[in-house]
């Protein structure tokens, strides 16, 4: 009997799914929520109560045949069930075919990621600048009498970092920039650059355009880069008014730490500075320190070592087939200071481990890596074949001493030693009194150079802002400039 009992129960069961599906197809439900809702609420109420009945009736006529219980149940074919549920099946959203649904999803995929292709296609690419304007007397280009006969010479770290890259609370790159584009510009004739970053913001192309109205008309500049690089670009720039005859640029490997996310490398720009007289202009911006206090550091400074002999290969690339002079300036990341424990204010007249390390490998003379004490490997690295042994640092060879080009110190009233600048400097770099931006200098590399050049007027230029103006920083970067006058004879 519990078998029947429950056959008869499922039965029941049927019924009220088979009347449920004939509803559903026929279009009798409800439409209003409301009503749907009421609608179950008492379909169950009479299943419940048709179930209890029946098992009640099962319960009181025990003897009773089969044929004295309900009529036999109306059961729909299970065909005709999964059509019905088929019509209201759906594959994605509110699309009833897989193509629609493939189709947008797919343009929700490919819109966005076109319309991120195009942006920064357009708002990461170089400026346009104007083309070289022309004389009215006789159609030359108006750079070919320069201001001056005897051209001036700027590098300098400008400290103008990507959007949102900082040392401290706030490092005012607009107000900066205007400064520069204003009271530095008109003040020198070539420029090498480094922290130049165009990655995610427009402030060099106002740079190079407003360098282009005050007379540059000639630039080079470090490769640009996009989001899918994976990093920016290597934020290096030559600016002249001299005719740029020839220009070259490398990127290095990727460097380690914070520097891997930028493409450094070195540009070259051969420039006329008179008639079929020619100078080789380089700059570079090599692997920083990441150490507190420039403490030299054995893999940063393996890094910086194999960067310096990728220069030199450049130089002799660039530079090999002629006796023009050269001329190597930017932040090389290398303290040649002494320090020892020495108070901020003393001088360093002797060279750092570091930095005579730097020159031989620039001069191709070559290194040994054991003298770092952290390579068993006793060998001489980098060495060339071309040689500059003449390569001479011109403000150390100019003062006697490493020139401090970072971190460096005042005195107050009272003779009290303080960080000469603190609003962009890291605050773990005050009072590091760091030398390490450099001007090289390479002339007279062969006989058949009749052309005499020279350096003089070596500076270094301290950028302090005018303490009368209402600017917000004292400096126009966390580094010193080194200027200097180009003699020609």
């Amino acid at each position: 009997m519990e078998k029947e009992d429950e056959a008869a129960v499922a039965i029941l069961d049927a019924n009220t799914e088979n009347e449920h599906l004939i509803m559903l197809s026929n279009g009798q439900l409800p439409s209003n929520k409301r009503d749907r809702q009421d609608y179950h609420h008492h379909s169950f109420l009479h299943t419940s109560t048709s179930r209890n009945d029946t098992e009640r009736l099962l319960q009181g006529n025990d003897s009773d045949s089969d044929e004295e219980l309900a009529a036999p149940p109306m059961i729909m074919p299970k065909r005709r069930r999964k059509c019905l549920a088929a019509d209201k099946r759906k594959h994605c959203c509110c699309f009833h075919t897989r193509k629609a649904c493939l189709f947008v999803c797919l343009l929700a995929i490919l819109v966005p990621l076109a319309s991120f292709g195009i942006f920064s296609s357009v708002y990461f690419s170089p400026v346009s600048l104007p083309s070289i304007p022309a004389t009215n007397d006789n159609h030359q280009d108006a750079v070919s009498t320069p201001l001056t006969a005897n051209p001036r010479l700027l590098t300098f770290n400008m400290f103008m970092r990507p959007p949102g890259v900082k040392n401290n609370e706030n490092d005012y790159k607009d107000e900066r920039l205007d400064y520069i584009i204003k009271r530095i510009l008109p003040l020198y004739d070539i420029i090498t650059i480094q922290e130049a970053f165009a990655y995610a913001n427009r402030r060099i192309d106002k740079l190079l355009v407003a360098a282009f109205d005050q007379g540059f008309y000639f630039h080079v500049e470090s490769p640009r880069h996009y989001p899918w690089d994976l990093g920016g670009d290597g934020g290096l720039l030559i600016l002249s008014r001299y005719p740029i005859t020839k220009a070259d640029r490398i990127e290095f490997s990727r460097g380690v730490h914070a520097d891997w996310l930028s493409f450094k490398g070195a540009l070259h720009a051969l420039v006329e500075v008179g008639d079929n007289q020619f100078i080789h202009v380089y700059t570079t911006h090599t692997q920083a320190s990441y150490d507190n206090g420039g403490k030299l550091n054995l893999d940063d400074t393996k890094v910086r070592l194999s960067q310096f002999a990728k220069v030199h290969q450049f130089i002799q690339d660039t530079a090999q087939n002629d006796a023009f002079p050269i001329l190597l300036m930017g932040d090389l990341n290398v303290d040649a200071a002494i320090h020892n424990g020495s108070l901020p204010d003393a001088p360093s007249y002797k060279s750092s481990l570091a930095y005579t390390m730097m020159m031989d490998v620039l001069t191709g003379q070559g290194t040994n890596l054991t003298l770092l004490g952290g390579d068993t490997f006793d060998k001489l690295l980098y060495t060339s074949s071309w040689r500059l042994d003449n390569l001479t640092d011109v403000p150390y060879e100019t003062f006697g001493y490493h020139p401090v080009t970072f971190g460096d110190y005042t005195r107050s009233p009272n003779g009290t030693l303080l960080p000469a600048e603190t609003i962009l400097t890291s605050h773990n770099q005050l009072l590091t009194v760091q030398s390490i931006d450099r001007l090289l200098w390479a002339a007279g590399r062969s006989h058949q150079n009749h052309t005499m050049m020279a350096l003089s007027n070596i500076t270094i230029e301290h950028f302090s802002v005018d303490k009368n103006a209402t600017y917000p920083f004292t400096q126009i970067s966390d580094h010193y400039g080194i200027s200097a006058i180009l003699n020609i004879k």
